[in-house]
């Protein structure tokens, strides 16, 4: 009752007034009739019942604080009178708002980087029960599951819960009259959305009797490829399209949270996994990513050993295959993140909140300075019998105030951030980094302005509590600059600031030197006159390896044919990436290594013409040619360091080396040896050496198309290039048709969106560091106007003025550099583990970025110290 008596005092307060004022009016009116009638005048009466009844206007206030809200109606005529105070100097107040918006904002939108990378849960049923399972060697860390053990593992499956697994690659998709798309796609045991928890919209998954070779050709789309390849039909169900040149039946579209970027987002259209009787054998190709979801009994230790048990059961079992190789479990919630996440995203937000401490430290010392120019009011308000609690309140209100403000603005800042993201991470196929801007988002804006205010209103309101009241009022009308400890607080700010502005310029610095690094690198190859291009030979169309030849034969004379065109080549892989098939070797005459302790080489088959066309030099021996077909005994380019690891400092010309595993070794004679080459890959694969085996000897349905331009530009050729693989085989997509130079600079654009990012922070860093300290100095050179005056008046020159201002502001912009270097060697190193090929540890470009950094500091010390030293002497004297 008494809380909705105080709701109604609030909502209703002129209605509540009235009512009190008419009350107390009318106990008068009463007092004063019973004094009347006991013989009093009226106005005796009158003046006896206000005798009586006591100051109206004291009862009146003690009821509002009875009934009324007190606190919250003193805190509204607090924000009322600290937003009249902003208004009168809109110029601070907006520089104040903008500054904290960037801040703020930065600080908003990693957070939800991190909200959506991290915090926002995969869009799977009970996701906490589901892991990623991996099978790690000395070879790679994050390895895959054979099909063989897959299958193993699936019948023991009924001691930790349930497993899936499926397999990534490239097919083309086509339907009956259109041309032919090269798509991601993916193969999947049957049962892997019933365990993922996922309901096609349309359609329905796939049955059990689907996953065995022969009742495979049915498939399901993902909603981006239903949006966009057909237009989101919705008697798209039952349709017949063309994968691989088969025909198959689309049986259903998955469902709009599924094109989660983080997890199979990328994926296309999904396939049944169909293992034949060979590829439940194989222990060899370990191409199965295996998801598990563990029984809800089993806790995630108890499911992690199950895991690994089984792992050392299979590596006693069959160690030529398993030997050396542990298993474990990840949560697939921070697999999905990846293990640079965890590094990268830490980084950020710290870069994030280095700006926002910046805009804080700003807006300290701008809050201490009018604090400090309102010394005198707030002394006689203590004079007067102000608390330290009436002191604070309006200080606290004004940057309340401006914190709310900023928080919208961030909120802004954080939605821009969003689309941005999203336009600059945009994939071949569509797919996009979308960051929401949901409700956890808006409480972090919210909770970062409220500690913002802290942060920032700590300085005035530690001045305000320590004011001497003595010194205050004999100043008169003048302003202070405050004690010993007030200046040495600000000096402190100032010098936090360029730390900080370091730290950010530095790190996006070296990473912008080290992402152009990586991206220009030309280590070993060339790309300036090649045009290149991806292609699927489908499987329906090429089947066997002599199909597959006679086309990569007759691709190679077409094209060489074509005017402008010097060489051709085709291989497995192109030199610019790292190339993803890793195999164990064995060396004839060699002991044959321990299962696990393999030396292990990335595999590469290439044309004849691959050297050529690339650039790639040849050190030794000769290069591979027209001897050397299917029929032929089987021959091996090696690298410079392939061949030193292997052979050292002999000679490895006809020497032979085989391909660790399988039922029968086939040894290979090395032919010739290659320079080494480095690729542009800004996450290089652990594995160093480098094997090129013939093309005809190992001919693969994917390939690499590259063509050497003679006498033009190579993006001249791409239309005779499409021309010519049309008439060759109408129905054959050809991916990424542009120069080199354009595929490789868009391999990079997610480290071109981290690059951006970076370099936002550091100029905004730098820019709210100079701001600062110019605003500042200017405002401090106002309050030591009359100390200026008197020096000039004593016989200080300009000069002299100037070289006190200047002088002082270069010490703390020359201290904050020092510091700040320590902190960008932490930044740059983070950088450099997080992404091995990039080289971000250059002594130059800290250098470089001290030296900027002081320049612009020096710029904003000398503008107001050149105002200083103009000072009128006179007219500042006369005016104290």
């Amino acid at each position: 009752m008494n809380l909705l008596r105080r709701l109604r005092t609030l909502l209703r307060r002129r209605d509540t007034e009235a009512e009190m004022a008419e009350e107390m009016r009318y106990h008068l009116e009463q007092r004063a009739a019973e004094y009347a009638a006991d013989g009093l005048s009226p106005s005796d009466a009158r003046l006896a019942a206000q005798r009586r009844f006591g100051n109206t206007a004291a009862l009146q206030e003690q009821a509002r604080d009875t009934f009324g809200w007190s606190a919250l109606e003193r805190l509204g005529k607090d924000l009322a009178f600290a937003a009249r105070q902003l208004v009168r100097s809109p110029a601070f107040s907006l520089l104040a708002v903008v500054t904290l918006s960037l801040g703020i904002g930065a600080t908003t939108s990693m957070f939800s980087l991190v909200n959506g990378i991290v915090l926002k849960p995969l869009p799977y049923q009970r996701v906490d029960q589901l892991e990623r399972i991996y099978r790690s060697n000395a070879q790679n860390p994050d390895g895959n599951l054979s099909t063989a053990d897959f299958l193993a593992l699936r019948k023991a499956q009924s001691s930790y819960g349930a497993v899936v697994a499926y397999s990534l690659g490239s097919a083309s998709l086509s339907e009956p009259g259109q041309p032919a798309e090269l798509a991601s796609s993916a193969r999947a045991t049957a049962d892997l959305f019933s365990v993922l928890g996922v309901t096609p919209q349309l359609g329905r998954a796939f049955h059990p009797e689907e996953d065995q070779p022969g009742r495979d050709r049915v498939v399901l789309l993902s909603p981006r490829t239903w949006r966009g390849r057909f237009a989101a039909a919705p008697d798209i169900v039952g349709r017949i399209v063309r994968i691989d040149g088969e025909p198959h039946e689309i049986i259903g579209v998955l469902p709009e949270s599924f094109n989660d970027w983080r997890y199979l987002g990328a994926v296309d259209f999904f396939r049944p996994l169909a293992l034949t009787p060979a590829d439940a054998a194989d222990r060899q190709d370990l191409r199965l990513r295996v998801v598990g979801r563990r029984d809800e009994a089993l806790t995630p230790a108890e499911a992690a050993g199950f895991i690994a048990s089984f792992g050392e059961h299979l590596a006693r079992a069959f160690p030529e295959a398993n030997s050396g190789s542990t298993w474990r479990t990840v949560s697939l919630q921070k697999d999905a993140a990846g293990t640079g996440a965890f590094i990268v995203l830490p980084m950020l937000i710290s870069l994030s909140a280095a700006v926002l401490l910046i805009a804080c430290s700003n807006l300290a010392n701008f809050l201490l300075a009018r604090t400090m120019a309102r010394a005198r009011e707030f002394a006689v308000r203590a004079a007067l019998g102000a608390s330290r609690l009436q002191l604070l309140r309006p200080l606290l209100a004004e940057a309340v105030l401006l914190s709310l403000a900023a928080g919208g603005g961030a909120i802004l800042v954080a939605h821009w951030f969003r689309d941005w993201a999203a336009l600059r991470s945009t994939g071949d196929n569509g797919e996009q980094v979308i960051f929401t801007v949901d409700w956890n988002v808006m409480g972090w804006a919210f909770a970062a302005s409220l500690l913002t205010a802290l942060v920032f209103s700590a300085g005035p309101a530690l001045f305000a509590l320590r004011l001497d009241l003595n010194v205050a009022l004999k100043s008169g009308g003048r302003s202070t600059t405050g004690t010993r400890g007030h200046q040495r607080f600000r000096q402190f700010l100032i010098v936090a600031q360029f730390t900080l502005a370091m730290i950010l310029l530095a790190g996006a610095a070296q990473f912008i030197v080290g992402v152009n690094d990586a991206q220009n690198r030309r280590a070993g190859w060339e790309s300036a006159a090649l045009a290149t291009g991806s292609m699927l030979l489908p499987v329906g169309q090429y089947r066997g390896d002599a199909k597959l030849t006679a086309f990569h034969r007759l691709t190679l004379e077409r094209l060489a044919a074509l005017p402008g065109v010097e060489s051709v080549s085709l291989s497995a892989a192109a030199p610019f990436l790292d190339w993803t098939d890793v195999r164990k070797l064995l060396v004839e005459g060699q002991p044959v290594p321990v299962p696990g302790q393999e030396l292990a080489a990335m595999f590469n088959a290439i044309s004849p013409q691959y050297l050529a066309t690339y650039g790639t030099r040849l050190v030794a021996g000769r290069t591979l040619d027209s001897r050397d077909t299917a029929s032929s005994p089987r021959v091996y380019l090696v690298s410079q360091s392939t061949a030193r690891a292997i052979f050292g400092e002999g000679d490895p010309i006809g020497r032979h080396i085989a391909v660790a595993g399988g039922d029968t070794t086939r040894w290979g004679e090395i032919v010739g040896v290659v320079a080494d080459i480095q690729s542009a890959d800004p996450e290089p694969n652990p594995v160093t050496l480098r094997v090129y085996p013939a093309l005809t000897q190992e001919p693969t349905r994917t390939v690499e198309l590259a063509v050497r331009a003679a006498g033009v530009a190579p993006a001249a050729l791409i239309d005779s290039i499409r021309t010519t693989m049309a008439a060759l085989d109408p129905d054959l997509p050809i991916a990424r048709l542009a120069t080199a130079d354009a595929f490789i600079a868009r391999s990079f654009y997610q480290m071109r969106f981290l690059r951006d990012m970076l370099t936002a922070f550091g100029v905004l860093g730098l820019g709210l560091a100079s701001l600062g300290v110019y605003g500042v100095i200017t405002r401090t050179n106002a309050q030591r106007a009359s100390e200026f005056a008197i020096r000039l008046a004593l016989g200080a020159s300009p000069r002299d003025i100037t070289r006190l201002v200047l002088g002082a502001g270069i010490r703390q912009a020359l201290l904050g550099s020092l510091l700040g270097l320590m902190g960008a060697y932490a930044v740059t190193s983070a950088l450099s583990y997080a992404f091995r090929g990039v080289r971000a540890n250059n002594p130059l470009i800290l250098a470089a970025t001290t030296l900027i950094l002081i320049t612009v500091a020096l710029l904003a010390c000398w503008l107001p110290s050149r105002r200083a030293s103009r000072l009128d002497a006179m007219a500042a004297l006369r005016a104290d």
